[in-house]
Formats: structure tokens, C-alpha cells, sequence
């Protein structure tokens, strides 16, 4: 993964075709972020301090994928459920765009 530039999330927030989830609180506690409809790809910035684990349309644990605090992570696969959580004690700011 790598930081993103503001101009890529320009991109999506200037888009007819995104939807704008923004923003996401995340805690030790599971957080869905869901989509009104399927989407094809996302984009998921890393706002917060700490690290967020993410799984795709099934429960997370940290144990699952992490998203690194200021680091952004771009799906390219049909997604209408997100699923976060944080290691305990800690909590986390998401940016999440989707693309129809």
C-alpha cells in the first residue's frame, strides 16, 4: 500500500457515479460501512491513528487484512458490504468511496 494524494480522492468525490460513505468511525467493536447497492470498486483511506482490519462481506478480526493509519486501500471486485475493527482500545477514522 501507499499514501494517497489528495487528487485521487478529488476523483472520486467529484464522480456522478460514487457514493460517499465518508466518514467511518471505527472501534474494537465490528463496524459495517454498506453500500446502498453493489458497487465494483472502492476506495478506502485511512484517516484515524491507528491501524483498521477489513474483511469483504463476512465478519473481521484483526487477524484479517490491515489497512495501516494514513494509508489507502482501492478494491477492484464487486463489494456492497465493508467489514472494520480496530485493536482494542483504539479507534479509526475511514474515507470510503465506491464506484457503480
Amino acid at each position: 500500500m501507499t499514501r494517497i494524494s489528495p487528487s485521487v480522492i478529488d476523483v472520486y468525490t467529484v464522480s456522478r457515479v460514487v457514493e460517499d460513505l465518508s466518514p467511518v468511525a471505527v472501534t474494537a467493536v465490528e463496524t459495517l460501512a454498506t453500500f446502498s447497492s453493489q458497487r465494483k470498486s472502492c476506495l478506502i483511506y485511512n484517516t484515524g491513528p491507528n491501524d483498521v482490519h477489513i474483511n469483504f462481506d463476512a465478519t473481521v478480526t484483526t487477524s484479517n487484512f490491515r489497512i495501516p493509519s494514513l494509508d489507502a486501500l482501492q478494491i477492484v471486485f464487486p463489494v456492497t458490504v465493508l467489514h472494520f475493527i480496530c485493536a482494542a482500545g483504539q479507534t479509526c477514522t475511514l474515507d470510503i468511496f465506491g464506484e457503480r
